[in-house]
């Protein structure tokens, strides 16, 4: 993939944890070999993520679209890369030294939002947390237990096989 470009739909939804998301993302792609793909996702409520609903794929003048190019687009890459260019104005929105005050309200319904983000886009969501406050990731995991014992954060990562801390 050469290059990338990501945006969002004006229609935001409240996806919960004080978090509001656009309701759907685009990424566009230009690849080598002289393609280009379109992936559009849609926020599904019940995965709690955002789904692929569509894919476009391109060719130049003189090129096929072939069931090989096809197998080869990185859809995951791509909707990663949607879905993370639709969070990054929000987490800008917010002092990233926030960590410096310590588990306070306001930095624990950050904490929440962060930790919501990150899932959303495919992150590690504790690391996420760790990195965006810059406090060391054992310091995010009780951050994020508090924020949950206080009821800030809802969601619980599904991959993990239990409640991450």
């Amino acid at each position: 993939m050469t290059t990338v470009n990501s945006a969002s739909s004006g229609e935001q939804i409240d996806i919960g944890d004080g978090v509001t998301v656009p309701a759907e993302v685009t990424a566009r792609g230009t690849f080598s070999g002289g393609y280009r793909a379109e992936l559009v996702a849609a926020y599904d409520a019940d995965s709690g993520r955002y789904v692929t609903r569509r894919v476009v794929v391109e060719a130049d003048d003189g090129q096929e679209v072939t069931g090989e190019r096809l197998r080869e687009l990185p859809v995951a890459r791509l909707l990663r890369l949607a879905t993370q260019g639709a969070v990054a104005p929000y987490l800008a929105q917010h002092p990233a030294d926030m960590g410096k005050a310590g588990p306070t309200t306001e930095t624990l319904q950050q904490v929440a939002r962060v930790y919501r983000l990150a899932l959303l886009s495919g992150d590690a969501p504790t690391q996420a947390v760790a990195e965006w406050l810059a406090v060391p990731r054992s310091t995010a995991g009780r951050w994020v237990t508090r924020a949950r014992d206080r009821g800030l954060l809802t969601v619980v990562d599904p991959r993990a096989g239990k409640v991450e801390s």
